[in-house]
């Protein structure tokens, strides 16, 4: 099936980390494999998404998936996060990407809608890949964009859930800023101490002078 283009429903696979999960897998354009919580082969509007077993240690009921199912929120007690902390809260799966949001009000959630990403920017077409990466907040390097010039180009892409839209970059906005602050420091510190040898090194050189100066006299004033 995938070698035919199809995507298949895997469940309880491991990560490099031990973690448990379950996706639907498609291949994409260059033959790897793309992870996603939806059927990317299900028609938009009538998304076939995936309900897990269990929400942050919590298993869920019957009725707990179905009510996930039709995008209405869930309240679960005492589920654990990635540190390891307990917290409850409401839960909900947008019928789309088959994302989960949290809310500590019911009503939260349409405070915050959830953007959904373009199937297409700037002449490009987004691949399920770059589509769910897009999705999960990552952000994704795209080429061959064309411009109003009709100029190819291009630039990173994140969404900005705050402002509904697609922000664009000249470099990677995920890689943290202090690197460069960091490397700046490092050459800086590098350059000082290459300062500070050669000023080392000259100090040695007046001293030796200084030193063989008496010497030298001496061996003078023996010869006379």
């Amino acid at each position: 099936m995938l070698k035919k283009g199809k995507a298949i429903f895997v469940e309880d696979m491991a990560k490099k980390n031990g973690e448990i999960f379950s996706a639907f897998i498609k291949l994409d354009a260059n033959g790897n494999p793309s992870y996603t919580r939806y059927n990317p082969d299900s028609p938009e509007g009538n998304r076939e998404i995936l309900i897990p077993k269990e929400i942050g240690g919590v298993k869920l009921t019957h009725k707990d998936k179905e009510t996930l199912r039709t995008g209405k929120p869930i309240y679960l007690y005492d589920m654990i996060n990635g540190k390891g902390e307990v917290f409850s809260s409401f839960v909900k799966v947008d019928t789309e990407t088959g994302r989960m949001s949290y809310s500590k009000t019911e009503s939260g959630f349409e405070e915050k809608p959830t953007f959904k990403v373009p199937a297409e920017a700037w002449g490009h077409v987004f691949t399920t890949t770059e589509k769910s990466q897009l999705q999960d907040g990552k952000a994704v390097h795209i080429t061959g964009m064309k411009g109003f010039n009709g100029q190819e180009f291009s630039s990173w892409l994140k969404v900005n859930e705050r402002m509904g839209q697609l922000d664009y970059y000249t470099e990677n906005p995920d890689k943290p800023r202090q690197s460069a602050g960091q490397s700046e420091s490092a050459t800086a510190a590098k350059e000082g101490r290459k300062h500070t040898d050669k000023d080392a090194v000259k100090r040695e050189e007046k001293t030796d002078q200084k030193q063989e100066t008496p010497a030298k006299s001496a061996k003078r004033h023996k010869v006379s």
